[in-house]
């Protein structure tokens, strides 16, 4: 089965679809992570083509090539994840959803850089504490080796990516304008997660514990 793209037509890393083989999950925990993925595959597409975008804007060659780096990561990532996808159930089609998926991230980039950088800290360190909660032991994710051990490279990879923009965001980020900035982009996500919040339920992640959770963390400081 190939898995189609989650949002933006992202082109594949290669020339041909990777497929994760040996994945071993139940029937319902195979479904309710392809629809999970929906989302998270939607957000590397998009941090993709955000991070290309910054990259070729930003003056300064350290800098820019830091933000390269991370388009780099992200693309590997939206690989690894559509690799994953194309040994799962495909997930049944939600219009309603793509539509909001894409609507949300594109609504993350703002005229002022520091802004959109803001933004994308509160985002990628959010999903640094949604990996974590499916990765958590005991979870069904973290007894399958090839699902765990792609997602914690993914999770080390996005604390890297939380830090460097961080830096890029410093000057906002730390007042309390960068805190609601922050605060606002969380909330909107978590109403994105909650059109998938069975998904996270069936895979023993407490969709209203992790949610309050999101929201808590996004007015203090970050925390991965």
């Amino acid at each position: 089965m190939r898995s189609s793209p989650a949002c933006f037509h992202l082109s594949p890393v290669g020339s041909t679809e990777l497929r994760i083989e040996g994945i071993r999950l139940s029937a319902g925990n195979a479904g309710a992570l392809a629809e999970l993925l929906q989302v998270l595959s939607c957000g590397e597409e998009s941090a993709a083509l955000t991070f290309d975008h910054l990259g070729n804007s930003w003056h300064g060659r350290p800098r820019r090539s830091a933000l390269a780096g991370i388009a780099a990561d992200e693309r590997e990532h939206q690989a690894l994840l559509a690799g994953i996808r194309a040994s799962l159930p495909q997930p049944r089609q939600d219009p309603a959803l793509e539509a909001t998926m894409r609507r949300f991230f594109m609504r993350l980039a703002d005229r002022d850089v520091l802004v959109h950088f803001v933004r994308i800290v509160a985002i990628d360190s959010a999903v640094c504490h949604i990996l974590g909660a499916l990765r958590c032991r005991g979870k069904p994710l973290a007894a399958d080796v090839r699902v765990g051990s792609i997602l914690e490279r993914i999770h080390r990879d996005e604390a890297r990516h939380v830090a460097i923009a961080s830096r890029c965001a410093a000057p906002l980020l730390k007042s309390a304008r960068g805190r609601e900035i922050a605060a606002d982009a969380r909330e909107q996500l978590t109403r994105l997660l909650r059109l998938r919040a069975d998904s996270l339920d069936s895979l023993s992640v407490d969709p209203d514990r992790l949610f309050s959770r999101l929201r808590a963390t996004a007015t203090a400081r970050t925390a991965i």
